[in-house]
């Protein structure tokens, strides 16, 4: 996907999605949750966010199939990976740490994406072939250094892995960063924030599609694997050699290094 033009439409997407999406967020009060599992929280905005993403994907982009966390679908081929909000528990807290990811995978590979934070007003779409497209940061916000990396959080994880790699980012001088929202995590590295990024298990694919394929335009490195269950293990940005050194992190599965 590297007609411009379509860039555009996804940039377009989002931001009628992300409009919808920060009505919902500014009426907390009115919203319909439930638990898909413990912990794991919907509410009628996710639903109702998703149905429009996959409206407009289907008139923009017709030769695509979607896959998304709410409504499924079919992930073979070329397919958008819909995640309508990433961070849930931070949207029904009130807290802005949340976001509407796309990614484009095609044959196994994050091509192209788009992920907007309504709550913070940033945004970046990109493509393989880049170059990154950035809105509400300003290239001078941007660090020479990157002192923070990334990592995730969730039950398939187990707390003594994750707290290894916790202490070895702080053995090589850097700070872990928590944000609850593995998209919004990535679009950061991908935009020069952080450094790099964590999390075994992710969700699904809705999750870090997006993200992984702004890395991919930004330059960096990115690794992931899809398991049986339909989670992800994520690695992006300058994180390779803190993996390989942690006690623990063995057996993280993470596929082709692109």
């Amino acid at each position: 996907m590297t007609d411009p033009a379509k860039l555009a439409r996804l940039s377009a997407i989002l931001t009628e999605a992300g409009a919808q999406a920060l009505d919902f967020f500014n009426t907390l009060g009115d919203r319909a949750v439930e638990a898909k599992a413990p912990g794991d929280l919907v509410s009628d905005a996710d639903r109702v966010v998703e149905a429009t993403l996959r409206r407009l994907l289907e008139v923009h982009f017709p030769d695509c199939d979607i896959l998304g966390e709410e409504l499924g679908g079919s992930p073979s081929g070329r397919f958008w990976a819909v995640d309508p909000i990433d961070g849930t528990a931070n949207f029904l807290s009130g807290l802005p740490f949340w976001t509407i990811s796309l990614g484009l995978m095609d044959e196994g590979h994050p091509i192209a994406g788009g992920i907007l934070a309504p709550a913070l007003g940033l945004m970046a779409v990109g493509n393989a072939s880049g170059p990154l497209q950035e809105t509400g940061l300003v290239p001078g916000s941007r660090a020479s250094d990157h002192p923070c990396i990334g990592i995730g959080r969730n039950p398939r994880w187990p707390a003594a892995e994750r707290q290894a790699v916790e202490t070895a980012i702080e053995a090589a001088g850097l700070a872990p960063r928590l944000f609850g929202s593995c998209a919004l995590s990535l679009m950061l590295v991908a935009t020069g924030r952080l450094a790099g990024y964590i999390e075994p298990r992710v969700g699904g694919l809705w999750d870090c599609a997006g993200g992984l394929a702004l890395c991919r335009t930004a330059g960096l490195p990115i690794a992931f694997h899809v398991h049986a269950d339909g989670t992800v293990d994520v690695l992006a940005g300058e994180v390779f050699d803190l993996v390989r050194e942690t006690d623990g992190l063995a057996g993280l599965r993470t596929g082709p290094h692109i």
